[in-house]
């Protein structure tokens, strides 16, 4: 598990069954433990909800069969959703096939986001 999800003293940070990070912000009190212990500095109190936020890779997208926004509207495809569990999706086989990272691997955070051609200086 992530950090930031271990030290959520109320539960609202989890993960999806299907391995989305989310925040329940019916849950969430913002103390802000889990914007300090994110390792990809991706959390924030939101400034109008006044709980913690993060992207939610469009969830309330995706589970209803659409891209996310950033990929939809990406004129050159340099962002990309697939099915891991597919071996014939596009997605599936960049990662099993090319040279693939995620960020902070030494965390054991278990991310499901690969960077394509990312350089040592960013890792």
């Amino acid at each position: 598990f992530s950090p930031c999800t271990q030290l959520c003293p109320v539960g609202a940070s989890y993960r999806t069954p299907d391995g989305v990070m989310l925040v329940d912000d019916k849950r969430c009190i913002a103390c802000g433990y889990c914007v300090q212990a994110c390792p990809y500095g991706s959390r924030f109190i939101h400034p109008v909800t006044h709980v913690a936020s993060k992207c939610t890779l469009c969830y309330h997208r995706t589970t209803k069969g659409l891209l996310t926004a950033c990929v939809e509207v990406c004129p050159v495809k340099a962002r990309r959703i697939g099915d891991m569990k597919k071996p014939d999706d596009p997605v599936s086989k960049i990662v099993s096939t090319e040279d693939v990272h995620v960020l902070k691997p030494e965390l054991l955070t278990g991310p499901h986001c690969y960077y394509h051609g990312m350089s040592m200086e960013v890792r």
